[in-house]
Order: structure tokens, then C-alpha cells, then sequence
């Protein structure tokens, strides 16, 4: 066998090998934001981590399908992620951020 033959079953056993590999993931869990569920009664509800109020904790910015956006602050739990209740993201004028569908 050659060198470029001896390279490519190599390469070809390793792919081979890392095909053979299934992902395992975690049950999904549902998150509470206080005592309701995050995006509970909302239309394809899309969170995303943020930082919001610069406390080095990852809160929670939800939007939806009609283009409303909520966030949860992270609080401190018993070693568990714990978020306060959902909250209006507001603009200037304080009204609820509202993207329109986006």
C-alpha cells in the first residue's frame, strides 16, 4: 500500500468513526419566569440570553410572532437559573416594544 492509500483508509475510518458517533441531549425543560411559564400564552415564542441590566447574569429577552418583546431578569437561585416575571420591553415613550411581526 502507498502512503496516499494508507492515508485515505485512515481518513476514511476516522470519518467513519465520527458518523458512527450519536448526539445525546437533555430532556427539554420548560423555564418559569416568576410563576408562570416563559412565553407561555404567546405565539412561537423565541428567547435569546442577554445581559440586560449589566449584572453579569444572562437574562432572558423573549419576542413572537407579533413582534412583542418581553424580557426576564436572572435572579439568584438554589444553584438553578431563576427568573423574575416577564416584563414589557419599553420604548422611549413607554410603551411596549412592538416589531410588527418580525
Amino acid at each position: 500500500m502507498t502512503r496516499y492509500a494508507i492515508r485515505l483508509a485512515l481518513a476514511a475510518a476516522a470519518v467513519s468513526a465520527a458518523a458512527a458517533q450519536t448526539p445525546t441531549f437533555a430532556p427539554p425543560v420548560r423555564v418559569k419566569a416568576g410563576e408562570a411559564f416563559l412565553g407561555g400564552t404567546r405565539l412561537f415564542p423565541s428567547p435569546v440570553f442577554h445581559d440586560i441590566d449589566g449584572d453579569g447574569r444572562q437574562d432572558i429577552v423573549v419576542g413572537d410572532l407579533m413582534g412583542r418583546l418581553t424580557f426576564a431578569r436572572r435572579v439568584e437561585g438554589a444553584g438553578v437559573p431563576a427568573y423574575e416575571a416577564e416584563a414589557k420591553v419599553l420604548d422611549a415613550k413607554g410603551e411596549q416594544v412592538n416589531l410588527q411581526n418580525w
